[in-house]
């Protein structure tokens, strides 16, 4: 079947930006423009593609040829550049490429992976945030060409490599300790007490529990899903909560943290994985992470130059 690749490049923008309002504006065409492209690919495709709703959502069918067509971009953007080291092209364009990764990479070691790719590979990252325990979702379902998860569970049609690991402490302020936990630091007492978590699938809580206690038990939770309030809540006493050493550890050292129970920490492995497909562009933003994980990463042994 051939497939007219400007339609294709129709239907990524809708799937990506979840309307055919967003993707028209993206495009710099018009709504009926992009409604008569689908049409005319599903009639072709003999199958629904998009799911109208808001957001629009690509169907099994949808996602394989949006799939198709990110890797065909990545494609041309790898011709490009290589008739641009030859002389033969005015310049090369940047291309985005989607990935997924956990929000306490991302407010950590992640950007400079994000700023050498950009400088090195002329990249343009669309980072999708999420827990390191469900990026494996994003990656099974081609909501994305790569993530950082804390699974090294195989994927067919992925290679992973380990990237090292982040060590988390439970933490809260002097203040919220003299209100909350005047009775001492224990299983019942943090039970009862306030504690932060990102949402209820953050079960980094619970690990730390049974790491420092042998147990767990029902915590008492604010969800705050974003890195940056974390944070602040709990150096504004509303809770204790789980943090990277990396992120906390001036505050602790300036007295407005402390650690809840000193040297009792979880280690999170994190992983790589990403498409196994003949990509420079992918085997080059692997080498980055690989890299950058090395500087910043407990354990990190790298990954193959070539991979």
């Amino acid at each position: 079947m051939d497939f007219d690749y400007d339609s294709l490049v129709v239907l990524s923008a809708v799937v990506r930006t979840g309307s055919f309002e967003a993707a028209a504006k993206r495009l710099e065409v018009t709504q009926s423009a992009v409604s008569q492209r689908i049409k005319q690919l599903e009639e072709k495709v003999g199958s629904i593609l998009i799911l109208r709703g808001r957001p629009c959502v690509a169907t099994e069918d949808g996602l394989l040829l949006v799939q198709h067509v990110e890797q065909v971009t990545l494609l041309q953007h790898e011709l490009s550049e290589l008739l641009t080291s030859r002389g033969e092209a005015a310049g090369a364009a940047t291309v985005s490429l989607r990935i997924a990764v956990n929000s306490d990479s991302l407010a950590t070691w992640f950007p400079s992976v994000i700023s050498r790719a950009a400088d090195e590979v002329n990249l343009r990252l669309e980072v999708i945030p999420d827990d390191q325990e469900f990026t494996e979702e994003r990656l099974r379902s081609g909501d994305a060409l790569a993530i950082v998860t804390s699974t090294d569970k195989s994927i067919p049609g992925c290679q992973t490599y380990p990237l090292g690991s982040m060590e988390y402490l439970a933490i809260a302020s002097p203040e919220y300790r003299d209100r909350y936990l005047k009775d001492g630091i224990n299983l019942e007492t943090l039970a009862m007490s306030p504690s932060i978590r990102f949402d209820r699938k953050d079960t980094l809580p619970r690990s730390w529990l049974i790491e420092a206690f042998g147990d767990a038990k029902k915590l008492s939770s604010h969800f705050v899903p974003s890195y940056e309030a974390h944070l602040v809540s709990c150096l504004e006493h509303i809770g204790w909560a789980m943090m990277p050493y990396e992120a906390v550890a001036p505050h602790i050292e300036a007295g407005r943290l402390f650690e809840l129970v000193p040297n009792k920490r979880v280690q999170i492995p994190l992983y790589w994985t990403s498409r196994s497909q003949s990509s420079n562009i992918l085997n080059k933003l692997s080498q980055i992470v690989s890299e950058v994980a090395q500087e910043r990463l407990e354990g990190a042994q790298g990954i193959p130059e070539v991979i």
